[in-house]
This record gives C-alpha cells, structure tokens and sequence, in this order.
C-alpha cells in the first residue's frame, strides 16, 4: 500500500483498510491533544482537527472544554470515531482535507498530526491554501522532524515491512518555506519524547494542564530540535 505522491483522494480505500486494523491502537497516546491545549488562546473558541484519524486529539480536546471538530476522509475512520464517541458524533465528519465544506474563516485554530507528512511540496501548499481559507486566526501543522536522525533511521527499518512508515520527514527551513505561503510569524516547536528534561517528561508525572506546557514550551523553544521525534509548526493565517 503506497500513500505517498498519490492523486489526493486515490488512496481513501488503502486508509479504510487501515483503519480497520489501527483505530484502537492509536487512542492510547493523548500527547499532542496536550501540546494543541497549550497553544490555544483565550478566544480561540472554535477549532478544527484535519485528518483526525483515530479522532483521539478531537475527543479528549472536547472533553477538556474545547469546541472541537474534527474530519478525515476514511469513511472507515469516520464510523469508527463515531462508534468510539457517540457524545460527539455531530463534531465528526467524512471530507477531504483538499476539499473541505466548512465556510470561510469558520474555526479560530485548525491543526493536524501527521498529514503533511504523507504528500509532497505542491500536494502541501494545496492543502494549506484550504487550511488557510478557513482559518481565521492561526493553523498547526505537526510532522515529523528530520533533525533527529536517529528516529529517521528507525523508520527507515520498519518501512521496509510496514508503508505506514514510508513518510516524509521535514527541516525547519522546508516547514518555515511552506508555511508562509500562507502564513506569518511562524514559530516552530519541537515536541515528544526529548532527551533529558522535556514536556513528555511532565505529562508522564500527570501534569498536562495547558498554562503549565505552554511555559514550558516557551522557555525550552528548540532546545531539543535533534531529539524530539516532531515538529509543531504554528502559523498566523494572513
């Protein structure tokens, strides 16, 4: 199963089957649900998770007060979110992320975990002039940080047995480039299992009160851009 360089809804059944075997697996880790929490400011009201996938992030954003949304194009997903969370089903939605039938400027912060890293540079700069359209305030892309080589190498091994793997890693140039072209003031936050004192180190203590990591990103800043296995991309939306 390929998904990466592929026309943008041509690998919807591959995700489906997917899905099927990984939904439960993925709801185990809340960490970037935690690390979103942090970044929002108080009058971000309404938000939008793209490419929710397990709709794990969306869940727990919700359950902590948040008026969050979300949307995949997996039906198998979709199902599957709405069997998991049927107190949020109506927040749930099937669309493609290039395509979204959402208003202009309808949600405050949209972000997502990983999709960017599944295209290329023109598919990425397509679905974050739609990501863009309609942000008002400020979108998040999170993907996967090509400075930590020893994380590269390791999915480098695991792609040759599982395609879930074979993904794109980025540098911070690459992120800075694509994310002003719809965007200003971008800042950059590595995020995840750091080396030494790190916020996964606070959140395995318990502590994943939103004042308290968004501190604690801000003092760190890139700090632990060659251990941290992602990069948290924020942008203000021109």
């Amino acid at each position: 199963m390929q998904l990466r360089n592929l026309d943008p809804s041509s690998s919807s059944k591959d995700w489906d089957n997917k899905w099927t075997d990984i939904f439960e697996h993925y709801q185990q880790d809340l960490r970037h649900a935690y690390y979103i929490h942090a970044m929002l400011n108080a009058e971000d009201h309404h938000v939008l998770e793209i490419g929710a996938g397990s709709f794990r992030d969306m869940a727990e954003l919700r359950r902590r007060g948040v008026d969050c949304e979300g949307m995949d194009f997996s039906q198998e997903s979709v199902q599957l979110a709405k069997q998991k969370f049927p107190e949020f089903s109506a927040a749930i939605h099937q669309m493609s992320a290039f395509d979204m039938s959402f208003a202009d400027k309808v949600f405050d912060v949209s972000y997502h975990n990983g999709v960017w890293v599944l295209f290329d540079d023109a598919q990425i700069k397509a679905l974050a002039v739609e990501q863009a359209r309609i942000t008002r305030s400020r979108m998040i892309a999170t993907v996967h940080n090509a400075h930590n080589h020893q994380f590269m190498e390791y999915f480098d091994r695991l792609k040759k047995d599982d395609p879930l793997y074979d993904i794109r890693f980025f540098e911070i140039d690459e992120l800075y480039n694509l994310m002003r072209e719809v965007c200003s003031d971008v800042v950059i936050v590595p995020v995840g299992k750091g080396k030494k004192y790190h916020e996964d180190l606070l959140i395995k203590d318990g502590i994943t009160d939103p004042q308290t990591l968004r501190a604690y990103f801000e003092e760190s800043g890139l700090k632990y851009l060659e251990s941290s296995e992602r990069l948290m991309c924020i942008g203000s939306v021109r």
